[in-house]
């Protein structure tokens, strides 16, 4: 095997980094007797995969999944599920009775026609033992229009809950949180915003409000806020911790009705975003790859391109410097110094930034020559084989079903906390109201991060198997001579190719990006961990350029990883050999690679942006001038359809992209085997290396 190896290509001399490719006399394409490379990576991953599923199955067992996604009561229930000893199924939503709790309700309460102003009743309370009515008789609903769990039974129990594995709670007496009128209206509706049952949010009992549900909790709108805010001058302690909590439906609210409306657009229009968004897009994106293999169309968008990214830079700079002149201009100065300073650097650096790329552009004209050549290549590959546009929807479904397993897993695992009790002092007075944490053992959080390490790993080894067969599949067009031999049904004998010969390669390449990925994770712990931490800004900025190099680090390495699969795609070498032997190709090819990267990174743009705005029109012409449908607003549709339209052109676009490089790293192969003649590059491609006696970059 390591004779067969080296017949078809391999590199002669002790300097790798100086010595070129070379082919036999019989040399005749991408190696057919392949054998399983890296063996030990894919068997690794499989382990991985069957701790995972033990790890899985064991929180299966243990935990449940509501505990994590639920809403949690101030007593340590779980709303909407019977654990604990407490069957709240009947009660799937969460009122807030104070700044960080509340009680399991029925419903979200809606007082629209049923008080004078459609938002409040504030002498109906909603607390820790039900809901409390004035004995004024100045309530306006009945005391059922919310119906709340019953807390009765904390009355005489106290103690640990021993018959859940998942939970550890200590049940209250509520005997100290019952509402009276002193304790919770007081003198009048001003002066209950600080009696002590209510506190400005601190306490265990809050207004009836008008509200609507959001993951199974009960936010007030906005109206029922201002309103509150207005009847008891509450508006003055928008510092608290419960106006921090609450603002939320505050946020959402306001919203409220627009994201009413637009889930009903939406729905409406459901068909056509559909049918765009996934159909036109497919079609425009296929009638896009055609269209890049008319010449002067793709010669035009390419320079188009790199033009366009120099003019925006460019204007970038002199709005910049604008900016600052009219800062500078202004009596009196409304604008530091240092700011009109900073505005000003950053304008020339653009414009430096900007003069760098346009002699870029000039002094790599021949380079760029031959990228407009590869990506024309690339675009006849992709058009030759129009089955390859399955392989990125084989990749999706995948990683949905992987992802759906772990999610499962996860949650399971995430439930196996334990929930324990902690008071928050009721301040000015001597009450503690109860607050519930949730804990994790040493065990369960090193569970956890093995379980997001798994996740990493295996979504980087399903994007690397695409990579592969793509690889394959260009490699193989790339080096038949006669293009008729060609069938559709290559990218699939590519895919056989990778599943039985190159998982191994696939799974060693993708655990380097894994391990990347889990070291910035555990930065970004880290900092977070820090953050809650006075005066630890040198540490946050030290921790935030490490993040940075490691992301860096993880791009440098999946260009390398995709060098090394098109490498093991022609020669069928294992990653590591494969990785050597990309990199010093790489290295002796910098200045074209660069310059293919930098024009196909132009040409993904510019056709991503071009079928998601081209659909996005079709689909605003049809809905604004074709149809007769009852929405509030066409924006809604318009926009979830320029973005499905855009993440379609993005999945064509990634197979055209790695089909760019692949035909490249095939095409400088091809050249340094037969001594700069390439052999196999055909039609405008032969003919400009012909002209251009070899192209040494």
């Amino acid at each position: 095997m390591p004779q067969l190896k080296r017949s078809i290509g391999d590199y002669d001399g002790d300097n790798e980094a100086h010595d070129k490719l070379h082919a036999s006399a019989d040399f005749n394409g991408p190696v057919e007797e392949r054998y399983c490379t890296d063996l030990l990576w894919l068997i690794l991953l499989c382990l991985c995969w069957a701790a995972m599923t033990a790890v899985g199955s064991y929180a299966v067992y243990n935990g449940d999944y509501r505990l994590v996604l639920y809403p949690l009561d101030y007593d340590g229930n779980v709303c909407g599920a019977d654990l604990n000893d407490r069957d709240m199924t009947e009660y799937p939503f969460l009122y807030y009775t104070n700044a960080v709790g509340g009680v399991c309700v029925k419903e979200c309460p809606s007082l629209v026609g049923r008080t004078a102003d459609n938002a409040t009743d504030l002498y109906t309370l909603v607390t820790y033992t039900g809901v409390y009515q004035s004995t004024t008789g100045l309530a306006t609903v009945s005391a059922d229009i919310v119906q709340v769990a019953d807390y009765s039974y904390t009355l005489n129990r106290t103690g640990d809950d021993s018959n859940s594995t998942s939970l550890s709670v200590t049940l209250i007496d509520t005997n100290n949180f019952q509402c009276t009128e002193d304790l919770c209206i007081g003198d009048s509706l001003e002066a209950s915003w600080k009696t002590t049952g209510i506190n400005r949010g601190f306490g265990f009992a809050y207004y009836l409000g008008d509200s609507f549900p959001l993951f199974q909790r009960c936010f007030l709108t906005s109206e029922a806020r201002d309103q509150i805010a207005n009847l008891t001058n509450a508006a003055g302690d928008a510092d608290d911790l419960f106006e921090d909590v609450m603002s939320k439906s505050s946020d959402l609210e306001g919203t409220t009705d627009f994201i009413s409306n637009l889930y009903g657009d939406l729905w409406t229009t459901r068909l056509y975003i559909l049918g765009f968004g996934f159909g036109a897009s497919l079609v425009i994106s296929l009638c896009y790859m055609v269209l890049l293999r008319i010449p002067w169309l793709l010669s035009g968008l390419i320079w188009l391109s790199i033009f366009l990214m120099i003019a925006m830079f460019a204007f970038a700079g002199w709005f910049a410097v604008g900016k600052a002149d009219e800062w500078e201009a202004e009596n009196p100065p409304v604008v530091g110094e240092d700011q009109v300073t900073g505005t000003r650097i950053v304008g020339y650096v653009l414009y430096g930034i900007a003069a760098f790329l346009f002699l870029l552009a000039i002094c790599m004209r021949k380079q760029i020559q031959l990228a407009v050549m590869c990506v024309k290549k690339a675009g006849a590959a992709v058009n030759d084989m129009v089955f390859i546009f399955a392989i990125p929807i084989l990749q999706g479904i995948g990683f949905l079903a992987f992802t759906a397993v772990w999610a499962w897993y996860g949650s399971h695992l995430a439930s196996l906390g334990t929930i324990t009790l902690e008071t928050m002092d009721v301040p000015l007075t001597d009450y503690a109201v109860p607050v519930r944490s949730y804990e994790y053992s040493k065990d369960i959080r090193q569970l956890g991060w093995f379980l997001l390490f798994c996740f990493f790993w295996t979504a980087s080894f399903i994007l690397a198997i695409g990579e592969m067969v793509i690889a394959v599949a260009v490699s193989k067009w790339y080096f038949t001579a006669e293009r008729r031999l060609i069938t559709q049904h290559l990218p699939f004998s590519a895919l056989w190719t990778t599943i039985v010969y190159h998982l191994g390669t696939c799974a060693f390449g993708s655990l380097i990006i894994a391990i990347i990925k889990m070291l910035r994770a555990i930065l970004t712990y880290i900092k977070k961990q820090i953050s809650e931490m006075s005066n630890e800004k040198v540490a946050n900025c030290l921790l935030c350029c490490c993040s940075c190099c490691l992301c860096c680090l993880e791009k440098c390495v999946e260009f390398i990883n995709e060098n090394a699969y098109i490498q093991c795609a022609i020669f069928g070498t294992p990653f590591c050999e494969s990785g050597r032997k990309a990199f010093y190709l790489i290295l002796r090819n910098a200045a074209r690679i660069g310059a293919v990267s930098y024009v196909s990174a132009a040409v993904l743009i510019v056709g991503k942006l071009f079928i998601a705005a081209l659909t996005t029109f079709l689909a605003y012409y049809s809905l604004t001038e074709h149809l007769e449908l009852e929405v509030w607003s066409f924006a809604g549709p318009v926009a979830m359809i320029f973005i499905i339209s855009y993440f379609m052109a993005d999945m064509f676009m990634d197979v055209f992209d790695i089909s760019i490089l692949c035909v490249l790293h095939c095409f400088i192969a091809d050249e340094e085997m037969f001594d700069g003649q390439a052999r196999y590059a055909d039609g405008n491609l032969k003919e400009f290396v012909d002209k251009h006696g070899g192209m040494e970059g």
